[in-house]
C-alpha cells in the first residue's frame, strides 16, 4: 500500500536480531540521538534467555498461533501502568514466532511497520518487566491470522505512518505504536462476528467507539507540554480536542486500555505472564560489548 512502509524481513542471524532493540527507557518528551549502545552482556544474555523462555510457553499452548503481547520499556509508573507497547505474535511457516509491530524509529515524526525476531520485543526491559500476554479467543485468533499473514495488506491498510506518541483514539491524523494493534485486533474482532470489514482507521475508529473503548487519561504537566511542542518530533496533540489541550488530560491508547478492552469484549481466551529475567554476573574475562542501534517504537 503507497504510504506504508514494508514489513521488515525477519532477521535471519539472531544475534543481530537482538540488538535492533526498541528503546523506551527515555523519560517522556526526552530527545534521543539514534547513536550505538553498548548493551552489557549480562543483559544480552536477559535478553535472550526471556525471548526463549516466552517461545517455550507459547508452544506449549495447543492451536495457538497467534497472541498479543506488551513489554516494559518507557517508565509509566507516575500513570500506574507497568506496560508501555504492544506487539502480535505470530507463529510463521516454519514455526517459530515472529513479532509484528508499529515501531517510531528515532523519535521521528514517522513510523514503519516491522516483522522481526522476539528479541527485538523483549530488548533491555527483559531484565525489569515481566511480558504481559494475551491469547485472543480461536475465531479472533484465526482472523488476525489471516489478517497478518503475507503481504497483510488490510492489516497495512490500517496503518497511519504520521507518528504521535500521544494520538488521539478519535482521530485518524495520527497513530502510536498500540493504536496500530488495538485497531488490526478490531479488524480482527468484526471479521470473526461476521460483521462489515473494518477496511480503513475511520471505519476502525467508529467501530470501536460503538464498541465502548475506552482510552486512558494521562495528564501531562504544562512543562513537558511546552517540552514536547517545541522539541519532540513523535509528539503532536493538534488531533486532541481543544478541553484536553487545555486541561493537560489526554485520551491515549495503552496497553492497560487495550487489554481491559478485549477483556470485556470477549476477545482473550486466557492471559499469561513471562518473567523478566535476572542477569548473571559477568565471569572473569567478559567480552567487550555489543554495539547495537537505536530503534524506537
Amino acid at each position: 500500500m503507497q504510504g506504508c512502509a514494508p514489513m521488515k524481513p525477519r532477521t535471519t542471524l539472531l544475534l543481530a536480531a537482538s540488538l535492533s532493540l526498541a528503546t523506551l527507557t527515555a523519560p517522556v518528551f526526552a530527545q534521543q540521538a539514534c547513536s550505538p549502545r553498548y548493551p552489557p552482556p549480562t543483559t544480552i544474555a536477559a535478553m535472550f534467555d526471556m525471548a526463549a523462555v516466552t517461545a517455550d510457553t507459547l508452544d506449549a499452548l495447543p492451536g495457538v498461533d497467534v497472541a498479543i503481547a506488551a513489554r516494559g520499556g518507557q517508565d509509566l509508573s507516575k500513570y500506574g501502568l507497568r506496560h508501555s507497547h504492544l506487539a502480535f505474535l505470530v507463529r510463521n511457516d516454519s514455526g517459530s514466532w515472529d513479532v509484528v509491530h508499529l515501531l517510531n524509529r528515532c523519535k521521528s515524526d514517522n513510523s514503519d511497520l516491522y516483522r522481526e525476531g522476539l528479541v527485538n520485543l523483549v530488548g533491555e526491559s527483559s531484565i525489569t518487566t515481566d511480558l504481559r500476554v494475551g491469547i485472543p479467543a480461536p475465531e479472533v485468533r484465526t482472523a488476525l491470522k489471516t489478517l497478518l499473514s503475507g503481504e497483510a495488506r488490510n492489516a497495512r491498510a490500517l496503518h497511519e505512518p504520521r507518528y504521535s506518541m500521544l494520538a488521539y483514539p478519535g482521530s485518524t491524523d495520527y497513530q502510536n505504536s498500540n493504536q496500530w494493534i488495538l485497531e488490526v485486533t478490531a479488524a480482527a474482532m468484526a471479521q470473526a462476528a461476521g460483521e462489515p470489514a473494518l477496511a480503513d482507521r475511520s471505519s476502525a475508529l467508529a467501530w470501536l467507539k460503538q464498541k465502548s473503548y475506552t482510552p486512558t487519561r494521562m495528564h501531562i504537566g504544562i512543562g513537558k507540554r511546552l517540552g514536547a511542542r517545541f522539541f519532540a518530533d513523535n509528539v503532536a496533540v493538534t488531533d486532541h480536542p481543544a478541553s484536553e489541550r487545555i486541561s493537560g488530560n489526554y485520551s491515549v491508547v495503552t496497553v492497560e486500555s487495550v487489554f481491559d478492552f478485549l477483556h470485556r469484549s470477549g476477545a482473550l481466551e486466557r492471559e499469561l505472564a513471562v518473567a523478566h529475567q535476572t542477569p548473571v554476573p559477568a565471569m572473569t574475562g567478559t567480552p567487550s560489548p555489543v554495539q547495537r542501534q537505536e530503534s524506537t517504537p
